[in-house]
């Protein structure tokens, strides 16, 4: 069985709706708009479609259906990259969608039932074989090369499984996606309120290139980035060959306007919103067939990001999207898709 990386899958790129009035602000509206923009900028590309909790469905259908796809599934919080699915293929080739437990990255918020859930209605929904796995384990926090490599976050897995010790998670991944060569991120950046995931800092772009984040000179995190990079640049595939390792800039954590969080409901038990500096990352982009989406944030650095992807990866085409507006809730494109198959 061997996890396939984003590129491998050839369905719709998944999204859902976002709607939480204690964590997106106004309602979600704003976030609403900004998902419709990235899925107008994929349209030509790449299909897409749109989960949407029932409750709100039949408004959304009036407003959208014309334009996407859509179905009816329930979530609390719209983010699939980390409550669904790792798809993987097992040795006589069928594919199987591996879900793990849910924690709510360790409880930024009580009522995660049905994202608990998703997972497994997903794979139901598609016919998929479904296995789960008891490890607390989040799709943002790995990313695979679908030939046998992956990188994990270890900062985030390890305190999301307590009674599990780093080598009991690694030898159980391996074991469980047939990965041969598993690295560990053991740096998070303390705006990520996943606690650390992979794809804020290091993220495969193809099955022989990273893209790794580093910030400028005056950064007071450069030391760890710089070890990070030096790190990244030492690991080799299954083949035992070196990454192509791409350098992209990180922007310092942006301070939210308070202003803009005055609508959002705050709820005993959610992470409070507009009082944390913002991640703002560029390699939380999306890949999907030979397109990737760049997250943009507003920023100086945003044109310099896409022009490093454009020169480095001439063979995909490289897009920005903007996603100033997710991570005010925590996450960006990566967090806010998952490649279907």
């Amino acid at each position: 069985m061997s996890l396939l990386a984003d590129w491998q899958l050839n369905g719709p790129l998944l999204a859902l709706w976002p709607f939480r009035n204690d964590v997106w602000r106004d309602n979600g509206e704003p976030a609403q708009r900004q998902l419709l923009q990235l899925a107008e900028r994929l349209q030509p590309y790449q299909n897409i479609v749109i989960g949407v909790h029932p409750d709100q469905y039949d408004a959304v259908q009036q407003r959208i259906s014309n334009q996407f796809s859509l179905f009816s599934m329930k979530y609390d919080d719209a983010w699939p990259r980390d409550i669904g699915p790792l798809w993987a293929r097992s040795d006589t080739q069928t594919l199987v969608a591996h879900g793990f437990k849910f924690s709510a990255w360790h409880g930024l918020y009580p009522n995660f039932h049905d994202d608990q859930l998703f997972a497994e209605r997903l794979a139901h929904q598609l016919n998929v074989t479904y296995r789960a796995h008891d490890l607390v384990f989040e799709g943002g926090a790995i990313s695979t090369d679908g030939a046998g490599t992956a990188v994990i976050h270890g900062v985030s897995v390890i305190r999301n499984n307590p009674t599990w010790s780093a080598l009991d998670i690694e030898t159980y991944l391996k074991a469980e996606l047939q990965i041969t060569h598993l690295y560990w991120l053991h740096f998070a950046h303390p705006a990520d309120e996943t606690g650390g995931h992979a794809d804020n800092q290091v993220q495969f772009l193809d099955a022989n290139t990273i893209v790794v984040s580093l910030p400028n000179a005056a950064s007071s995190l450069t030391d760890d980035y710089i070890q990070q990079l030096e790190v990244a640049r030492r690991w080799t595939n299954a083949k035992g060959e070196l990454f192509k390792v791409i350098v992209v800039p990180q922007p310092e954590a942006i301070t939210p306007v308070l202003s803009e969080y005055q609508s959002i409901r705050e709820q005993a038990g959610v992470l409070p919103r507009g009082k944390a500096p913002l991640l703002a990352s560029y390699v939380n982009f999306v890949r999907t067939g030979n397109v990737v989406l760049v997250p943009q944030f507003g920023l100086d650095t945003d044109a310099e990001a896409l022009a490093i992807l454009r020169r480095s990866a001439p063979q995909l085409t490289i897009i920005g999207a903007a996603a100033d507006e997710f991570i005010k809730a925590g996450g960006a494109l990566h967090c806010m898709t998952l490649p279907t198959p």
